[in-house]
């Protein structure tokens, strides 16, 4: 006998902090990427399907789907900020010579 089936995963891809449309609160608004994942025998074999793209609010939890467009947009912008923070915490400050 075979068991198969689907599950669904959520993965948090990019996390930026802003207002929240729905609670007007300024907290981390994550973007997950939900998708179907084939099962056999209770394991994840394949994903199936693009999947879906939401934001997730960290403070209300309510959730808002995007496009893919947008979820790309998301994560680069989540990417360099992170960069620049990055950098701002590894500058070396430059002492000024008399």
């Amino acid at each position: 006998m075979i068991i198969f089936g689907s599950r669904t995963t959520q993965r948090i891809v990019a996390a930026l902090f802003f207002v929240c449309t729905f609670c007007n609160a300024e907290a981390a608004q994550r973007l997950v990427r939900v998708r179907s994942m084939f099962t056999l025998f209770f394991i994840p074999v394949f994903p199936f399907g693009h999947g879906q793209y939401m934001i997730s609010c960290a403070y209300c939890g309510n959730q808002t789907a995007l496009s893919r467009a947008s979820a790309e947009e998301f994560q680069r912008d989540a990417a360099e900020l992170e960069a620049a923070r990055m950098n701002a915490e590894t500058a070396v400050p430059e002492i000024p010579s008399a």
